[in-house]
């Protein structure tokens, strides 16, 4: 369970970054958004890779 709540807090994390450089910087640093954004993302990937992979293992010892 903890990795789908990482996964979501880096989600969330993800559209806060967006909206802060959009409304309070006005897109000045979208590269560094983005590349803020592209961390996140793959950080919210491996939460899931785990997700999926304790899932798959949980199935197998049943």
């Amino acid at each position: 369970m903890k990795y789908i709540r990482g996964m979501y807090v880096s989600l969330v994390l993800i559209i806060l970054v967006i909206l802060v450089n959009s409304t309070f910087f006005a897109n000045e640093y979208s590269g560094i958004a983005t590349f803020a954004c592209l961390g996140l993302f793959i950080i919210g990937t491996a939460f899931f890779i785990n997700a999926k992979q304790l899932k798959i293992s949980n199935e197998e010892e049943s």
